[in-house]
Formats: C-alpha cells, structure tokens, sequence
C-alpha cells in the first residue's frame, strides 16, 4: 500500500499523524504545519439513528374510494394520457418535419453539384466549339486560296464556250426576308 502522508484540502497541505509501527492515525488529528489555518478536529463517526418508520398498508382495491374520488382520479388519468399523447404528436411532428428539412438541404446540395458540373461540361463544349471554328476558317481559307476564279472565268470562256447573258436573258425576281445568301468572295466584273 503507498505511503500517503501528505493530503490537500482546499489551498491547505495537511499531514498526517501516522504510528510509524502499524500505519494508521495515532490520534485520529490532523496536524497543520505551515498554515494558519487551524488543526481539525476529529469529529465523531456517529451516524445518527433512524427513526422507525411505520409500516406502510398495502394497497387494497380501490373500494374505498368514493364515486366523486373515482371520477377525479379517471378524469386526472385521462388528462395526463391526453398530455403524454399531445407530446408524443409534437415531438413526431417536430422529428418528421427536421427529417424533411434535411431531406431538402441534400437535395439542394445535389443540385447545386450537378448545376455546377453541368456549368463545367458546358464550358468544355464551348471550348471545343471554338477550337473546330478556328480549324473550320482555317481549311476554309485553304481552300479559297486555291481556287482562282480568273482561272475558272477563263476555262470557261475560252474552252468550254461560255458567253455573258444579253440584256434581255437575265431575270430579276423579288427576296424573300427570311433567306439568305453568304458570298465568300467578290464575283469579278466581265471584262
């Protein structure tokens, strides 16, 4: 068993007074040193005696209670039972209505994950889109570069017998607003 010699109360070190031989308390007091708080005294380990309690009846049936008592002691039953089932009802309520607030915090977190990526996979395709238009205007460009219309003017006159409308041949006819014509280049003037 440790040596325990020393112990604290409060702000006070207090030490005990042990018989070296047997260990235990030679005066049952506790010696201060050191503090100006004074020496305890021991105080007597009598418990005080209980005072004998009668002895309590058995319940019997409530038989001797009269009919005015029996109708209060059911109606306080009845309203204690209305009580504990109102608080039941609120607390189930309560409990169902924190379900569904949660159910719609997830549901709005899923969204807004899914408007994110959705943002995302738009942005790629836009990007995408943009790098096959700049592939697009380049072959374009290509292929402008390598056709000469004084070229094909020239085959056509010379070889193939090509000859410009009489001023009576040409037919004008009115535009639709909702068509349209996209010219790549300036057709050159008859020479």
């Amino acid at each position: 068993m440790a040596d325990r010699r020393y112990y604290t109360e409060g702000s006070s070190a207090r030490q005990l007074n042990y018989d070296d031989r047997t260990g235990r308390n030679r005066s049952r007091e506790a010696v201060v040193r050191g503090s100006a708080a004074p020496a305890r005294r021991p105080q007597p380990s009598v418990r005080p005696e209980r005072a004998p309690q009668p002895a309590r009846r058995k319940k019997q049936g409530s038989s001797h209670l009269t009919d005015r008592e029996r109708r209060e002691l059911a109606a306080r039953k009845a309203q204690r039972k209305a009580v504990t089932n109102a608080q039941i009802r609120y607390t189930a309520g309560m409990v169902a209505a924190i379900i569904v607030a949660v159910a719609l915090c997830c549901y709005l977190l899923k969204l807004t994950s899914d408007v994110k990526s959705q943002k995302e996979s738009v942005a790629t395709l836009k990007s995408q889109v943009a790098t096959q238009l700049d592939e697009n205007a380049s072959y374009s460009a290509g292929l402008d570069s390598m056709t000469d219309l004084d070229e094909i003017y020239n085959i056509a006159t010379t070889k193939l017998g090509m000859v410009y409308s009489q001023p009576g041949q040409t037919l004008y006819y009115s535009q639709n607003n909702d068509d349209y014509v996209v010219q790549y280049k300036d057709v050159p003037k008859a020479k």
